[in-house]
């Protein structure tokens, strides 16, 4: 959680985070009933590999900084979520090659990485200006990076099944 701060900002302190859990069909995060806190839940393949349980982790904790209740993410918080889990296994010496798998996670990866260089940066600050991931819209991704188009400021901020 300490590095996704450093990287995206800090995290809603109003909302618990519990331990990491393992579900069939993980990874994902899951909410308290009374949306007070959540936790990740790591697939079955992270069981035995410490690779996937790195990559899922990380990956998660991207979402668990805002906890949203449940909606339906934006590829643009999807990308980051990605970027980060593939920096953090690189960062533990796990070879990141063929990930993500998933057609939507490569696209979401794209995306947040059109942001240019400095895209955690801009992700960042546009998480500080909208206060979450969740409420970063076209006008404030617009005023940051002026020269995105808006097919691409449009297409980071649909929300697709991402599975």
């Amino acid at each position: 959680m300490a590095e996704a701060e450093r990287f995206f900002g800090s995290r809603d302190q109003s909302k618990k985070i519990y331990q990491p859990s393992w579900d069939v069909d993980g990874p994902h995060v899951r909410y308290t009933p009374s949306k007070d806190g959540a936790f990740a839940e790591l697939g079955f393949n992270a069981k035995t590999d410490w690779k996937m349980v790195v990559y899922q982790l990380a990956h998660e904790t991207v979402h668990l900084l805002d906890q949203h209740g449940g909606k339906q993410t934006h590829l643009l918080e999807e990308g980051a979520a990605v970027r980060f889990s593939l920096d953090m296994m690189k960062k533990y010496g796990f070879d990141t090659a063929g990930l993500p798998e998933i057609d939507t996670y490569k696209t979401a990866l794209k995306l947040f990485d059109s942001l240019g260089s400095d895209s955690y940066l801009i992700a960042k600050e546009l998480r500080a200006t909208c206060d979450n991931f969740i409420s970063i819209d076209a006008i404030a991704i617009k005023a940051r990076c002026p020269d995105l188009s808006e097919n691409i400021i449009l297409e980071m901020l649909s929300r697709p099944v991402m599975r």
